[in-house]
């Protein structure tokens, strides 16, 4: 039986990798890319944009880290507005999905604050919230690739 690409991110999530990273991955490996720049290019958008204020949930960043992987341009002679539509479609389902699309609004609390740790621990935050985000990303991200 094949793994899905829903399976393989949360392998990777649960193995350490940080949710940006994840996601990014996840659906780079699928479209045949690999790249020791992957997953370090995505590190800094794990955990709310490195535990920000008001940062952006990671999975959601690595879903649009992969998008732009594999949509974006390579010269400035090519169109954007599809990378563009599509990240706008991802940000709306997302939100859809979630309520919103910045970290500690989706936790409850900002990963930024000195007892956020322990708040992640006791509300299992990673199995509870982050793996639903994790599995959304990648199969939002290939429904948008026209891949679902």
């Amino acid at each position: 039986m094949r793994e899905t690409v829903e399976q393989k991110a949360l392998e990777y999530f649960s193995s350490g990798y940080v949710c940006s990273e994840a996601v990014l991955k996840t659906i780079a490996e699928k479209h045949g890319i690999d790249s020791p720049l992957i997953p370090a290019i995505a590190t800094g958008f794990g955990s709310g944009l490195a535990r920000s204020e008001n940062g952006l949930c990671g999975a959601f960043s690595g879903g649009v880290m992969a998008l732009s992987l594999l949509q974006g341009r390579s010269n400035v002679g090519e169109p954007k507005d599809p990378l563009y539509h599509n990240v706008q479609a991802f940000k709306e389902n997302f939100e859809k999905a979630f309520g919103s699309c910045e970290c500690a609004k989706l936790l409850g609390f900002s990963l930024s604050s000195p007892d956020a740790g322990e708040k992640f621990k006791e509300g299992n935050c990673k199995t509870c919230k982050c793996d639903l985000y994790v599995v959304y990303a990648v199969k939002e991200v290939e429904v948008l690739l026209g891949n679902r």
